[in-house]
This record gives C-alpha cells, structure tokens and sequence, in this order.
C-alpha cells in the first residue's frame, strides 16, 4: 500500500473519530442539566428531598466501640460490571463509604434501600434526569452536611463536595470532606480555588478529622497543592502498605487524609468495577485520659 492512500485512511479514520467524539459530546450535553444552586440529596426522615445544607438528629454514632473503618471509591457512574458487588462488599466492611461520581439511578437507589443505609448526596448536575456526584453512605446519619460545587473551567461542568459532620462515641464530631476535585484545569489557580473552602471546614473544627475523595492530583503540582494543605492543617496520609491505587501519569488520584485519629492500617482494592480502585482507611478513636485535679489542701 502505497504512503498516499495509507495517508487517506488515516485521514479518514481522523475523521470518523471527530464526528463521533462530537456526537458523544452533543449527547452527553444535551442530556445533562446543571443545576444553579448547590443541592443536597438524601434519603433522610422521608422519601428523597433536596436543599444545599442539613441537620439532623442521629440515632447513633457512626464508630463500632472506637473502632471506625473508612472507604473512598469512584464508582464511575455505575459503568463497570460487577459494581453492584463490588459496593456490597465495601458496605459490609465500612462504617462510611464516600463515593465520587455516584449517578443516583434506579439500581443504586433500590441498592441503598435494601441495605437501609443513610445517603447524602452532593449533586453536580443531572444526566438524563438522574443526580450525579459525590455521596456519603453509612447506618448512621449526619448531624449536618452542606454541599459545595466548583466548575470546571473550560467544560463547565461542575465537581461537588461534602462537607458533613458524624457524631463518634466520645462524644466528639468527626469532620468529613469528600471531594472531587476538577480535572481540566490549566496551571492550578482554579485548583486551588476549590480547596479554599477545604481550608476553612478544617480551620474552624478542633476534632478528629477525614479528608478524601477522587483529588484528581495527576501531576506534580496538583500533588504538591495538596501536600502543602494537609501540611499546614497538620493532617497525615492514610497510605496502603501494597499501594495498588488508579494512578495517571505516575501519580495517583484517591487519598485519605485525617488528623485526631489512630491510622491502624489502609489498604487499595484491586477490581474490574471501575476505572479507580477503592482506598481503605482502618482507624481507632484516640483515648481521650482525664486530667488529674490536684487537692490544693494537699
């Protein structure tokens, strides 16, 4: 085959992978809505409703006797097989699980009803009718959570975060961040932007602590953006021993930050569910030791 006809093909081929790329792209905006306000949506109290922020009273506390297990996943809306499992699996074993990219569908929502788990969802905007974005799952609820959104520059879309709070059985609050954080971004100004209100969630608590999510931190300066907050906040990384987290160009993407808790061990979860692979955190709340009084008499 001769360099001017291979060259057509090529050309061809150039093309056909233009005018779908547009299709998808016309597709995915012509079914997507973004909402103007930030919205939160939870199962709580009644049948689903929506408003930026929540308090509650809780039943319970989120810990199991100090004991308190943290999962981190980007579900990929729903597109792996086996992510019904998968989610099972990590339910069973966590005393929270935060999601990244959880597209609120009928499966998913039956999925959490059966299980009678608690949801919060930070939604980023709707596909096709449908909620996507961040979401808290666990068997007790909040005391409160807001959700906070940041669009990505140049697409528009936005990325959601929640902010909430969960009582633990000494009777402090737990803080809890789970962010996605935007992804196509040049230089890291917006980057940073995202995470200001990160910065001032935790200037404000003085108890324990869990920062993560999907920080899409692909490069050496998003990384360091990052590592210079939790270095200022004095929060620590819970890193797995066999570290098999979703990487992208060598660095990865999920993290699990936290400060005023015990780090027993983490691990990564290797599977075919999704294009990320789940992080685990393995936490114990730190023994609180009463003062000693001294007798003035004494």
């Amino acid at each position: 085959m001769n360099k001017s006809i291979m060259a057509k093909i090529i050309r061809k081929l150039l093309l056909i992978s233009l005018i779908a790329t547009a299709a998808v792209a016309v597709y995915v905006y012509d079914a997507s809505v973004i909402p103007t306000d930030d919205t939160l949506v939870t199962n709580l109290d009644r049948p689903v409703q929506s408003a930026q922020c929540m308090t509650q009273a809780p039943d319970g506390v989120l810990d199991r006797y100090g004991k308190l297990d943290v999962t981190t996943w980007n579900l990929y809306k729903q597109k792996g097989d086996g992510w019904e499992e998968t989610l099972k699996q990590l339910v069973d074993r966590s005393d929270l699980l935060l999601l990244q990219e959880a597209q609120l569908t009928g499966a998913l929502n039956d999925f959490i009803n059966s299980l009678k788990l608690n949801m919060l969802l930070a939604k980023a905007f709707n596909f096709s009718g449908v909620p996507v974005g961040v979401m808290n799952l666990s068997r007790e609820s909040a005391v409160s959570s807001c959700v906070f959104r940041k669009a990505e520059p140049y697409i528009k879309y936005p990325k959601s975060m929640l902010i909430s709070y969960y009582l633990l059985s000494d009777s402090s609050q737990l803080l809890v961040i789970n962010i996605h954080s935007i992804n196509f971004t040049f230089g890291t100004e917006d980057y940073k932007a995202q995470l200001g209100v990160v910065e001032q969630a935790i200037k404000e608590h003085q108890g324990p602590i869990v920062f993560a999510g999907d920080m899409n931190t692909w490069s050496d300066e998003r990384g360091e953006v990052i590592n210079q907050l939790v270095r200022q906040m004095g929060l620590q990384e819970a890193i797995p021993s066999v570290d098999s987290r979703s990487k992208v160009l060598g660095h990865n993407l999920d993290h699990i930050f936290y400060r005023g808790l015990e780090l027993v061990k983490a691990e990564s979860i290797l599977t075919s569910s999704s294009d990320h692979n789940p992080v685990k955190a393995y936490f114990r709340l730190k023994k609180q030791y009463p003062v000693k009084k001294t007798n003035p008499e004494s």
